[in-house]
């Protein structure tokens, strides 16, 4: 029987990825989540800006350079 508090083994990455990201999901959440939030990002910086513009708002209308002339 496992005293809680008390980490569990230590598991291999290669051997067992999944049980490597539940470890570290379950005793440095900070890292997991921040691996998670890192990972996630380059794939929105691609297909955000399609996705914004076909489901949320289209690009805004760009400021005049000049003044008006009358």
């Amino acid at each position: 029987m496992v005293a809680s508090g008390v980490a569990p083994e230590y598991p291999n990455y290669i051997k067992n990825p999944i049980k490597w990201l539940r470890y570290h999901s379950h005793w440095r959440p900070h890292l997991f989540y921040s691996l998670i939030i890192g990972l996630t990002f380059p794939i929105l910086a691609i297909a955000g800006t399609p996705l914004r513009r076909k489901y949320w708002y289209s690009d805004h209308v760009p400021l005049p350079n000049g003044y008006p002339s009358m």
